[in-house]
């Protein structure tokens, strides 16, 4: 089993990979409907079903609440179920052939609702300014993450950096099988409650740890991901356009290992080619990065707070009765009719 986040809290706004992640899987569950009518509680026990029939899985969780999950990946049965909605709301390629629409929201009472429209409308409005503010935070977090990147380049010796990637790559493409296929991870996002970061991606991996500044830890990936076919990009949340590791069969090349060390076979230092001059300038952008970052965490638990309120008027306006007799369509559309329980 390992965790993961196809959507993250970015520089960019809400970028999701969502669309790339379900077109090369053989069948998809889409569900729909607003908050509080039971995905999370439904993808909860799909993965429980899951892990009870000894099939390996993935969990895709929510940037926007890391207690929730946004998806399920059954890696055996190659099917994938998953939130649809907005902010990362997905269509059917092949409705009834490989995608199926479940709608949770036909479990809502438009009764119940209609007494309380002007609450909910409130919630939701003030749970969307809070996302606003926190993406102008990490708008500002990039701007001097660049200027700390620009800063790094100086004195930096990309030639020598690329040449490192070049060994590398070389070296797993001889210890591994490359595969066409490329998928593209967040392993930790920018939630409500800080970074939640996890490292399931390297369990019993053999393990390069990258060191250095992150100028030079851009060219060294991006040089290595040009260089291989196939793999797991794992993406930066602030900047989803660079990358911060690369799995490819049983190895992993990263950044970032944190109480995975034991798993570390090589140790992968950049730090002889950097040459930055001004290091004092370095450590005041890194410092404002975090300081921006942690202005967007507090707007993103407000965000959070603002959604529970709508929630709790959902949850009272649903039929779960009506949600129990869909899922059990979805766990024969899921499992299929064999042990069904």
């Amino acid at each position: 089993m390992e965790r993961y986040f196809l959507g993250n809290n970015t520089a960019y706004g809400f970028i999701g990979n969502y669309e790339t992640e379900l077109k090369n899987k053989n069948r998809v569950i889409l569900l729909k409907g607003g908050p509080g009518t039971g995905k999370s509680s439904i993808l909860k026990k799909l993965a429980a079903e899951a892990k009870s029939r000894g099939l390996d899985f993935e969990l895709w969780y929510c940037s926007g609440d890391p207690d929730s999950l946004d998806g399920v990946y059954i890696k055996e049965l190659d099917t994938a179920i998953v939130d649809a909605t907005a902010p990362h709301a997905s269509g059917a390629d092949l409705p009834m052939i490989k995608d199926f629409i479940y709608d949770l929201a036909s479990s809502l009472s438009h009764e119940k609702l209609a007494e309380c429209k002007e609450e909910i409308e409130k919630a939701l409005y003030s749970k969307k300014q809070h996302f606003i503010r926190a993406y102008q935070h990490l708008k500002s977090a990039f701007c001097h993450f660049n200027n700390q990147m620009e800063l790094e380049m100086q004195g930096l010796k990309q030639a020598d950096i690329r040449a490192y990637a070049s060994v590398i790559a070389s070296k797993l493409r001889s210890e591994n099988r490359e595969n066409s296929l490329r998928r593209s991870l967040f392993t930790y996002a920018i939630c409500p409650n800080g970074e939640d970061t996890y490292y399931d991606h390297l369990r019993g991996k053999y393990v390069y740890k990258v060191s250095g500044s992150s100028a030079a830890k851009k060219i060294f990936f991006d040089e290595l991901c040009g260089l291989l076919v196939g793999g797991t990009v794992i993406l930066n949340p602030l900047d989803p356009k660079i990358i911060d590791g690369f799995v490819i069969g049983n190895s992993a090349v990263v950044g970032d290992v944190g109480h995975m060390s034991d798993f570390v076979r090589e140790n992968v230092n950049l730090g002889v080619y950097d040459g930055a001059l001004n290091m004092r300038a370095i450590e005041e952008e890194k410092n404002y990065v975090v300081l921006h970052t942690a202005f967007a965490v507090e707007q993103l638990g407000k965000a959070r707070e603002s959604h529970l309120a709508a929630e709790k008027y959902f949850i009272a306006a649903m039929d779960f009765d009506n949600n129990n007799a869909m899922y059990s369509h979805i766990l024969r559309d899921v499992f299929g009719d064999v042990n069904i329980r």
